[in-house]
C-alpha cells in the first residue's frame, strides 16, 4: 500500500480502534489513540491528522463517535483562546450499539436455542461478543457448552429463514414433521399410506415456550390457530401460495395478539380456551404470571389462598394443574375437573400396584 493509499485509510483505522478500544466509560485520548495506531497498524500518525479524522468520522454523523462534553453528560472542556473560548475534545469513545447486558440476553439466547450444535454456537456468540468494545466480558468463556443436548436437527437455519421469509411475504409453507425416536433421532410421521406426512400451513409467527421455539400457523382445513415445535420440522420450504391472513380466520375477525395464544395455552397445548377457574395458595402467583400472565382476575381467601380466573385450554389446563396436584385445585369447568380426577387415579393406580 502507498503512502497516498494509507493515508485515505488512516480515517477506517482509527475507526477501527475506537470500537474495539473504547466504550463510554472508556474513553481514549488521542495520545492512546497514537499509540493504538502504531501497535495494531505499525504505522505512525501525527497527532493533528488524528484531530483532523476525528473530527470527520463525528461530523459526518453516520457513525456513534463522541467525545467528553458531546452529549451533554458532562461539561465540555473549554480553554481561552485568541479567537474566544474553544472546546477541546477529548476522551473520544465510540458509543457501542448494544448495552452489555443486552448482549449477554442475546448471548443467553443462543446458548437456549435449539438445533445448534456446540461449533455454531461459538462463533455466533464470538460475532455478538464483537458487537461491543474489548470491555465487554461475557461468560462464555466459563461455560460449559456441553450442557446442551445432542443436536438433531443440524437444518435449523435454514427453516428459520424459510419461516421467516414466508411470514414477512404473507406465504405458506410445506415441511416435514418428526417425533423423537427412541434412539434419540428424529423420526418422520408418516401419513396413512406410509410415506413422510407432508403439512402445509399458514405461518404468523415464530415464539419461544419452555426453553423451545415453536411456530404458530394454521392448517388451511380448519379455522383455528396451531403450533409446532421448530426443531422437529425438516425439509421446510417457502411456497408461492399466499398465506391466509390471520383476521379471516374463525373466532379471530377482531384480531388477535399471539401472545395471548401463548397465555391461553400453557405449554402450548392445543385446544380451544374456555374460561377456567382453580383455587391454590397465595406464593403461587409467580408460577401462575408465568403461565398465564398478569391479566387475570384474581380473589383472595382467607388462609393466603386465592381463586384465579383464567382462558386456557382444557387440555393445557389438565397438564398444568397435575404438575401442580399437590397445591391446585381446578373448580371449574366440570368436565376439566373428571378428566383431572380420571388422569389421577390412573396414576394412583400405577404405584399402588
Amino acid at each position: 500500500m502507498t503512502d497516498s493509499q494509507h493515508k485515505k485509510v488512516i480515517i477506517l483505522e482509527i475507526l477501527d480502534i475506537l470500537k474495539k478500544h473504547s466504550d463510554k466509560d472508556h474513553p481514549l485520548k488521542k495520545k492512546k489513540i497514537i499509540e493504538l495506531m502504531k501497535s495494531e497498524f505499525d504505522i505512525k500518525v501525527d497527532p493533528k491528522v488524528v484531530s483532523r479524522n476525528l473530527d470527520m468520522i463525528y461530523e459526518c454523523n453516520l457513525f456513534p463517535i463522541r467525545y467528553e462534553g458531546s452529549e451533554h453528560e458532562k461539561e465540555p472542556t473549554i480553554r481561552n483562546a485568541k479567537r474566544g473560548e474553544v472546546i477541546i475534545k477529548t476522551n473520544w469513545y465510540y458509543d457501542q450499539e448494544f448495552f452489555n447486558g443486552e448482549l449477554r440476553l442475546l448471548i443467553d439466547s443462543v446458548l437456549a436455542a435449539d438445533g445448534l450444535s456446540k461449533k455454531e454456537r461459538i462463533p455466533l456468540i464470538e460475532r455478538l461478543e464483537g458487537l461491543s468494545s474489548k470491555y465487554f466480558l461475557s461468560t462464555v468463556k466459563n461455560t460449559d457448552m456441553e450442557i446442551c443436548d445432542n443436536i438433531i436437527n443440524r437444518e435449523i437455519y435454514i427453516i428459520l429463514e424459510n419461516i421467516g421469509s414466508a411470514i414477512a411475504n404473507g406465504r405458506q409453507v410445506s415441511f416435514h414433521y418428526c417425533d423423537c425416536g427412541l434412539d434419540g433421532k428424529l423420526k418422520y410421521k408418516l401419513d396413512s399410506n406410509g410415506k413422510k406426512k407432508l403439512y402445509t400451513v399458514n405461518p404468523y409467527q415464530i415464539v419461544s415456550r419452555n426453553g423451545h421455539s415453536y411456530l404458530i400457523c394454521n392448517l388451511p382445513e380448519h379455522d383455528d390457530l396451531t403450533h409446532f415445535r421448530i426443531d422437529r420440522i425438516k425439509d421446510c420450504k417457502k411456497k408461492d401460495e399466499p398465506a391466509t391472513q390471520l383476521r379471516t380466520l374463525k373466532g379471530f375477525s377482531a384480531g388477535i395478539r399471539l401472545s395471548d395464544y401463548i397465555k391461553t395455552h400453557p405449554n402450548l397445548w392445543s385446544g380451544t380456551p374456555v374460561h377456567i377457574t382453580f383455587q391454590c395458595k397465595q406464593y403461587m402467583m409467580n408460577d401462575v404470571a408465568d403461565s398465564f400472565g398478569t391479566n387475570n382476575r384474581i380473589e383472595t381467601l382467607p388462609d393466603d389462598m386465592m381463586i384465579v380466573h383464567v382462558e386456557a385450554s382444557e387440555a393445557s389446563m389438565l397438564h398444568w394443574a397435575i404438575q401442580f396436584a399437590d397445591a391446585v385445585e381446578v373448580l371449574s369447568p366440570k368436565s376439566l375437573r373428571e378428566q383431572i380426577a380420571e388422569t389421577l387415579k390412573t396414576a394412583l393406580s400405577k404405584y399402588e400396584k
